[in-house]
């Protein structure tokens, strides 16, 4: 869901004068040795730096490392919305940019927190005017790597969901008969737990249903 900016941000897109800016990439992975969280940044600068940034999740400013030099390919616009839609971005890497690489392959990206946000700068001294603001919030639905041509540059692509999927999935326990029942005597689920265990009969042969 879209956050409000601050001041200086606000201002500076309401000249509609064009902006120049970075996108930035936060990655939360798990490492496969270890099991341990652990984050990585990109971002479309030129080279290494402590960034402060807007959470996504808590609204709080943080600083972070991010890295350049080109590892980060392509963030494509990204719809700003005040509704629960559920988001679909894919963002891509090259594949030869070592924390990348790192995180995709070293780590367990599957279903990690991602966070992109855009940081904008003064058109004269080319310094943030703000704190980067957030513009996604979600996980990684799908990591495809792209497997090049000899004497070519693959890449890595992520697929993401935003975070609002997660409203839209039922937790078990409200698919139980007890849960149901709550609502009028609702018995849709009476015979979750032993449907599967029923025997009909197909033709000449009977068994279990499934």
């Amino acid at each position: 869901m879209v956050r409000a900016v601050d001041a200086a941000t606000a201002a500076l897109l309401q000249e509609r004068n064009g902006t120049i800016h970075r996108d930035l990439v936060w990655i939360t992975a798990k490492n496969r040795a270890t099991g341990a969280l652990e984050s990585i940044g990109l971002w479309t600068g030129q080279d290494h730096a402590d960034i402060a940034v807007v959470s996504g999740e808590t609204g709080a400013t943080v600083t972070r490392t991010y890295y350049g030099l080109g590892g980060l390919l392509n963030v494509p616009p990204i719809p700003l919305v005040s509704d629960l839609t559920v988001r679909k971005v894919s963002i891509s890497f090259s594949q030869l940019d070592p924390a990348i690489e790192q995180a995709v392959r070293g780590f367990d990206p599957r279903n990690g927190p991602v966070e992109i946000h855009r940081l904008y700068l003064d058109r004269e001294t080319r310094l943030p005017i703000a704190p980067a603001v957030s513009r996604f919030l979600g996980f990684i639905n799908a990591a495809p790597i792209t497997t090049p041509k000899a004497g070519a540059e693959g890449s890595i692509r992520l697929d993401l969901v935003s975070h609002t999927r997660t409203l839209t999935k039922k937790t078990p326990s409200r698919k139980s008969d007890e849960y149901q029942r709550r609502r009028l005597g609702d018995r849709f689920y009476r015979y979750t737990d032993v449907a599967g265990q029923w025997e009909v009969a197909w033709g000449e042969e009977s068994g279990p249903i499934g």
